[in-house]
C-alpha cells in the first residue's frame, strides 16, 4: 500500500471521532462547540495554506472567487448541521444520513450540472431513500426526529457543496475549507450571543473542540486532499465508507451508545446504497479506460 491509499484509510478515522467526542463532553451546547470548533479549524486551515502557499496564498483564495466562498458556506452549513445532529439523535443515526451526502450530490449534479444519471444510480436513490424512512421513522417514537431532520439539512448542504466544487474545478478550491471554518465560526458566534448562550464552557469541552477542529476535520480533510493527487475518486468514495462504520463503534465503546433496532436496519439499507454506488462508479470508471 503506497502512502497515498495509506492517508485515505487514515482520513475517515480521524473523521470518525466527532461523535464520541461531543458525547465525552460535559457542557458545552451545540452552538459553542461549532464555535470554537469551526474557528480552531479556520486557523488550523490557514497555516496548512500558508505553508502551501507562502507568498503567493491571496492569489490562491482570489483565484478560487466566489464559487471557493460559496463552496465554504455550503460546506460550513453541512458542518454546523452535523454537530447538531450529533446533540440531538444518536451518533450512528447522524453519521449514517450524512454520509448519504455523495448519493444526493450524483442527483443534483444531474439537474444542475447535466451530469448523465445511469439506471444504477437510481437503484442506489431508492435503497437511500428507503433507509432514511426506515431511520427517520424510528426517531419519531424515540424523540430524536429533529436531529435527524437537521442530519438530511446537512445533506443537502453537503450535496450543494460538492456540486459547487465541481463547478469549480478549473482552480484551486482548496481556500473553500478556509471559507467554511470562518464563516461557521462566525454564524455558531452570532448565534451564541444572541441566545445569550456566551463563550464560557468548561475547558476540557473547549479542549475537545478544538481537537475537533484540528485533528477530526483539519487533518483528515487535509490527508483525504493529498490522497485525492493520486488515489482514484471512485476508491476515496470507498475508503470513506469507514466513517459511518468506525464512528458508531467508537461511540459505543467510550460511552456504551447502542444504536435502536431502526438505526440498524435503515443503516443497513443505506450502507448496501452507498455500496451499490460505489462499485457502480468503480465499473464506469474501468469501461472508460
Amino acid at each position: 500500500m503506497n502512502r497515498h491509499h495509506f492517508f485515505a484509510l487514515a482520513a475517515p478515522v480521524f473523521w470518525s471521532i466527532s461523535g464520541v467526542t461531543v458525547r465525552l463532553m460535559e457542557s458545552a451546547t451545540e452552538w459553542q462547540i461549532n464555535f470554537y470548533r469551526c474557528a480552531s479549524l479556520a486557523g488550523f486551515v490557514a497555516v496548512v495554506l500558508l505553508l502551501r502557499y507562502k507568498y503567493r496564498l491571496f492569489q490562491i483564495i482570489r483565484a478560487a472567487g466566489i464559487k471557493g466562498l460559496g463552496a465554504g458556506v455550503l460546506l460550513s452549513g453541512a458542518m454546523l448541521c452535523n454537530i447538531v445532529a450529533l446533540i440531538h439523535t444518536s451518533v450512528a443515526n447522524a453519521v449514517l444520513l450524512m454520509a448519504t451526502g455523495p448519493i444526493f450530490a450524483a442527483v443534483l449534479g444531474r439537474f444542475v450540472l447535466g451530469e448523465r444519471t445511469s439506471w444504477r444510480l437510481w437503484i442506489s436513490i431508492g435503497l437511500a431513500l428507503t433507509g432514511i424512512v426506515v431511520m427517520v421513522g424510528g426517531g419519531i417514537g424515540r424523540g430524536s426526529l429533529y436531529g435527524d431532520l437537521i442530519a438530511l439539512v446537512g445533506v443537502g448542504f453537503f450535496g450543494c457543496y460538492a456540486v459547487t466544487l465541481r463547478l469549480g474545478k478549473a482552480t484551486d478550491m482548496s481556500p473553500a475549507v478556509l471559507h467554511a471554518g470562518l464563516s461557521g465560526a462566525l454564524a455558531a458566534g452570532l448565534i451564541v450571543l444572541i441566545s445569550g448562550q456566551g463563550f464560557s464552557a468548561p475547558t476540557t469541552d473547549i479542549a475537545l473542540c478544538i481537537m475537533l477542529g484540528i485533528f477530526q476535520v483539519g487533518i483528515g480533510s487535509v490527508l483525504f486532499a493529498v490522497a485525492a493527487q493520486s488515489v482514484p475518486a471512485v476508491n476515496l468514495t470507498l475508503y470513506a465508507l469507514g466513517e459511518p462504520v468506525l464512528a458508531p463503534l467508537w461511540t459505543f465503546v467510550g460511552v456504551g451508545e447502542i444504536p435502536a433496532t431502526a438505526t440498524f436496519l435503515g443503516g443497513s439499507i443505506l450502507f448496501v446504497a452507498l455500496l451499490f454506488q460505489v462499485l457502480t462508479d468503480s465499473k464506469s470508471a474501468r469501461s472508460d479506460t
